[in-house]
């Protein structure tokens, strides 16, 4: 998948879109193709990148995966996991939705899936992190 169309079609079957509908949805991954343009995706959900609460997080993210790579954007900036780096994904089902948590050697990144499917997300990003 290498479309805005495609990319949001793709979440919106899977209810992996955080409920966002077409319009905002194909806008958020217009962007997404524009700024990893010639990047094939096998995998692409929304939420909320770097969340840690309702105050202090970076808004409505794009992500998609290509290979061994996670690829994120939102409002403020543009981000690439390589998920072969990543010591543990794991998912937790919390009173607002599911969180994800990637954790790498230098950071960790939470991510709020909302009331999406979170076992999907996982088994994707943990497949993908397979060496």
């Amino acid at each position: 998948m290498n479309t805005a169309i495609e990319l949001y079609h793709f979440t919106q079957k899977y209810g992996i879109n955080y409920n966002t509908n077409e319009n905002k949805g194909v806008l958020l991954f217009n962007r997404f193709v524009q700024v990893f343009a010639k990047t094939n995706f096998s995998f692409s959900f929304i939420g909320f990148h770097k969340y840690e609460g309702l105050k202090n997080q970076e808004g409505l993210t794009a992500y998609g995966v290509s290979g061994n790579i996670l690829y994120a954007l939102s409002k403020q900036r543009s981000y690439k996991y390589n998920l072969y780096q990543c010591k543990e994904i794991s998912g937790k089902k919390k009173l607002n939705g599911i969180r994800l948590s990637l954790v790498f050697d230098t950071e960790t990144v939470n991510i709020n899936l909302g009331f999406a499917d979170g076992n999907l997300v996982l088994a994707a990003l943990k497949q993908a992190g397979k060496k």
